[in-house]
């Protein structure tokens, strides 16, 4: 029947196009490498799925075999719903935001996916087809991070190219690029397996000479005015694959796993590096211990004896110039327990830990991790990003997000996969150890960072794949035997499910989609002036999708940046203050264990001057994290503008005992104890930081200056300039300071070792010092 050809040819064509979602960079959305990516996974597998569906309810042999991996994976996503619903905040966790666009929306179409694959894709020839433009697409994104590293394209996240640079093609994050590589380095070595001595035929020639035609083309046209060395490195990459497509599949294969893996270490993702080098370690490992053959047993063990010496030289040689300046040896070469992101991975542990103790068997639900950081915030956090929304490790997120059952569930999908691949006959023992390796590396990667949209559809597809092989073979028994709709009630079946295809897609995207370009429409300027982004912000808050609290949000700061905005009238800041302060009083209330809302509220109030009200709502901040030093800075400010100077000490105290290390926290408490008039104390709590002149702030200053004692302000500022004596400013900071106190000539003096640190500051330095000699100097009064 034409119809069910048709839609057997869409589900296909719907699977094959999933490898090419990892290049879309939308910059008509916000979030652009994440929105696009996300939405466009999402439609394309409710189309597939209606299609397939339509397919399995006439015809059982379009409905996927039963499995161990299909039936662990349905249960993980079932004890997720139950956790979502039950968690602190339902409804992100159901939909999430668009930073992250996962949820359990997003675990779902995980599943339809793989579902519809593992029934849809039954061939051999398909998987490999599969695989085969899934390489074909990493080619094209490792050549794009040549094309970073060399400074043609620029760095999505910014930064400078050459060795030091850390790509991330169409990803905008080095870490998501990392476990595509991953992926794609794994998937090219199972090929190898797959194909022996097997060479292309002249089919497969044809369709890799085209698409590395296309691959040529689109490079080129990013290498305008770059000079002939970059076209003549294209030139050579493509004699090299040309020439390879003439021989066995494996050299080409080959030449793709060494081109994937040079970009996959200028990630300089270190957890995932160590990951594909355990991964590779336990598959020869295997290997060496139950291959019969003597050579592969030797090919393994010096391999592993290699890969452990280039470690060893790696360490010895991490002080040497060039390790230095190749950004993934440096960081590779310096993994320490001591180092500051390592060491904020442990405390995101422990913080996870309190929070697991309180909801041990459900968890919080996902996207609730940010509740949980925040109340049992460890104050030696102070330093790294404020609001954390994942532990960056897939154990401790899992079991916030869904308790131990929920970390029972998600692990039973490995255990399931590796009993299915050690169990079927459907495996030689290459694959099962490359295969096992993957999901080795991939785990480990997850332990210290978290999945993304690419990395969960890789995931699957290998789930699926294996679960299709291993079931095939065993000839498992479908999920549903029996035929529920006679073939000729397909073009029925069809048209319904298209209908309802078209309004799942509507209900999921459409809304979502709308809110997201409105938002980003709000956050830029227009020539209708702010009235425009006020009315843009309330049209995006209409649209009631799940981006609302990034909407609510964006309005926040846009309203308190509009308070003190030149030219705005009076009317228009009160409209920003009515609608800003109301949006996030209802964000407060969707989720009033999140203490984000209640402090973003306070800074709304305190911008425009409503310190009574901001003083609430930093007090209920400070409630739900009673241990963040953020929070109670924001409520020491309030304080001491309501006059509560007291108060505002106190919290100031607060903050510093939390953490005394945290220079932050010394400089406002020191600052609220000079205006307190406690000299002694305030001399105190500075001393640590005089020496390397981080004393030197100009909050300190100003706190000194109120009290007249200028000689406090020089002695600071004379440790700040012996420490840098290229901090310009600093002299003329000193040099106010000893004006202030009546000691022109010390002034005078500090102004010229100014100039001779820097002749720049001459011209202004010698005006300087004909004010102070002529007594109209306006500095230090």
């Amino acid at each position: 029947m034409l119809l069910e050809k048709t839609l057997r040819y869409l589900v296909i064509a719907g699977i094959f196009t999933l490898p090419f979602v990892c290049l879309l960079v939308t910059t008509s959305l916000f979030f652009p490498y994440i929105t696009g990516k996300n939405f466009a996974f999402r439609i394309i597998v409710e189309i597939i799925t209606g299609a397939s569906l339509a397919l399995a309810l006439v015809d059982p042999k379009y409905r996927p075999r039963r499995s161990w991996i299909l039936g662990a994976f349905a249960v993980f996503v079932l004890v997720i719903a139950i956790a979502d619903a039950f968690g602190a905040y339902p409804f992100k966790s159901f939909w999430s935001n668009y930073e992250r666009m996962d949820g359990w929306v997003t675990l779902a179409h995980l599943l339809l996916y793989l579902f519809v694959a593992a029934a849809i894709m039954n061939t051999e020839k398909l998987w490999r087809g599969l695989f085969r433009v899934s390489l074909g697409v990493s080619v094209f994104i490792s050549i794009y991070g040549l094309l970073q590293v060399a400074g043609i394209s620029a760095l999505g996240q910014g930064g400078l190219a050459g060795l030091g640079a850390r790509v991330d093609a169409t990803f905008g994050n080095p870490i998501y690029l990392a476990i595509y590589m991953l992926f794609h380095i794994s998937i090219a070595a199972l090929l190898i397996a797959q194909s022996g001595k097997e060479q292309w035929n002249s089919t497969e020639r044809t369709i890799i000479a085209v698409f590395l035609a296309v691959i040529s083309a689109i490079s080129a046209s990013l290498l305008k005015d770059a000079g002939w060395a970059p076209y003549l490195v294209l030139i050579v990459f493509d004699a090299i694959a040309a020439y390879l497509i003439f021989l066995r599949q494996a050299y080409l294969l080959s030449f793709i796993i060494a081109l994937n893996t040079l970009i996959f270490f200028f990630t300089g993702t270190r957890g995932t590096v160590i990951g594909l080098i355990g991964g590779t370690i336990l598959a020869l490992l295997i290997a060496a211990f139950l291959e019969g053959s003597r050579r592969i047993r030797l090919v393994a063990v010096f391999s592993i004896i290699g890969i452990i010496v280039l470690g060893g030289v790696l360490k010895l040689e991490k002080d040497t110039a060039f390790v230095k300046s190749v950004g993934f040896l440096d960081r590779l070469a310096t993994i320490s327990a001591t180092d500051s992101t390592v060491k904020a991975r442990f405390l995101n542990m422990g913080i996870a830990w309190q929070g697991v103790k309180e909801r041990p068997i459900f968890g919080w639900g996902q996207e609730n991790y940010a509740i949980v950081f925040d109340k049992y915030y460890d104050p030696r956090m102070y330093g790294q990003e404020p609001w954390f929304d994942r532990v960056h490790n897939s154990i401790f997120d899992w079991l916030i997000a869904g308790g131990f059952v929920g970390l029972i569930a998600y692990l039973s999908i490995f255990a399931a996969t590796l009993w299915v691949l050690w169990r079927s006959d459907a495996f030689i023992l290459a694959e099962r150890c490359i295969l096992t390796g993957l999901l080795a590396g991939y785990f480990f990667h997850n332990l210290f960072v978290f999945d993304n949209i690419t990395s969960y559809i890789l995931f699957a597809s290998v789930l699926a794949y294996i679960a299709w092989r291993a079931s095939t073979v065993s000839r498992a028994a479908l999920i549903i035997e029996r035929r529920l709709f006679p073939r000729s009630a397909l073009p029925y079946v069809a048209a319904a499910l298209a209908l309802l295809v078209w309004g799942g897609a509507w209900f999921t995207n459409t809304a979502a989609l709308a809110q997201n370009r409105t938002l980003l429409s709000a956050i830029t300027q227009h020539q209708g002036g702010i009235q425009k982004n006020l009315e843009l912000f309330k049209q995006a808050v209409a649209y009631g999708s799940f981006g609302t609290q990034e909407v609510r949000e964006q309005l926040a700061q846009g309203a308190s940046q509009v308070a003190s905005a030149q030219g705005v009238s009076a009317e228009v800041k009160q409209q920003f203050f009515d609608t800003a302060t109301h949006e996030m009083t209802l964000q407060a209330a969707a989720s009033p264990l999140d203490a984000r809302f209640p402090l973003f509220l306070g800074i709304i109030y305190n911008s425009y001057g409503d310190y009574v009200d901001g003083g609430k709502a930093f007090e209920k901040a400070h409630e739900l994290s009673p241990r963040k030093q953020t929070i109670l800075f924001q409520l020491g400010q309030n304080q001491e503008l309501r006059g509560n100077f007291a108060g505002a000490l106190n919290t100031y105290k607060l903050a510093y005992d939390l953490d005394p290390n945290v220079s932050e926290a010394r400089i406002m408490y020191a600052a609220a104890l000079i205006r307190a008039g406690d000299d002694t104390r305030a001399d105190e709590v500075l001393a640590p930081l005089i020496p390397s002149g981080a004393a030197a702030d100009l909050r300190i200053a100003a706190a000194y200056v109120s009290r007249k004692h200028y000689d406090k302000i020089a002695g600071i500022w004379e440790a700040r300039v012996k420490a840098s004596p290229q901090d310009i400013q600093g002299y003329f900071t000193l040099a106010a300071a000893y004006y202030g106190g009546g000691l022109s000539a010390l002034a005078i003096d500090a102004l010229k070792r100014a100039v001779a640190a820097s002749p720049a500051a001459q011209s202004d330095a010698e005006a300087l010092i004909q004010q102070i000699k002529d007594g109209t100097a306006q500095i230090g009064q």
